[in-house]
Parts: structure tokens; C-alpha cells; sequence
């Protein structure tokens, strides 16, 4: 089962916070981000829309530029931007 959101901020907490995105489609102007539903990731929802989210700022600062393109970008390279994402956690 998957859990779909529009929200950008969202989808980028809950990367930083180690849950992968699985797929985004696009419909008009509006982004629809795809992740896996967990336990795990409906407590990051809960956590977030409660004010409860705790995260690494520069894990959430790089999930959010890697969602900016995947928004902005009309060739998009998801690949090449999951790979950038996943380098950078390594070094911080």
C-alpha cells in the first residue's frame, strides 16, 4: 500500500526521516509524491501534523532540493537525484 501526498515540506520530512519515495506523478501543476506506507512513516505523518517532527535540517534542506526538481524539472532525473540525496546523508 502506498501513501501520496501533494505536500512538498511532507514528503521531504518524511525522506530526511528515511523513508524513500517510491514514484511522483504529475497532473497539471500539481506533484503527487508516492511513498511506501509503514508504521513508520504514519507516526512521521502523525509527528508532523502534530508539531512533534524531529529531523536532521541538512537531510531536510537536501530532500526539499531534490523534491524542487523533481517539481521544476521538465526532463526529470529522479535517479540522478536520489543518488546525489543518498551520497549526502552518507557524509553528513
Amino acid at each position: 500500500m502506498n501513501y501520496q501526498t501533494t505536500d512538498t515540506y511532507l514528503a521531504g520530512y518524511l525522506m530526511a526521516s528515511g523513508c524513500p519515495l517510491k514514484a511522483h506523478t504529475r497532473d497539471g501543476s500539481s506533484t503527487q509524491f508516492i511513498l511506501e506506507q509503514t508504521d513508520k512513516l504514519q507516526q512521521l505523518v502523525e509527528d508532523y501534523f502534530n508539531m512533534n517532527a524531529n529531523v536532521n535540517p541538512l537531510h531536510y534542506g537536501s530532500a526539499l532540493k531534490i523534491l524542487k526538481n523533481i517539481i521544476y524539472q521538465k526532463d526529470n532525473n529522479y535517479n540522478d537525484n536520489k543518488r546525489m540525496f543518498n551520497q549526502q546523508r552518507k557524509i553528513n
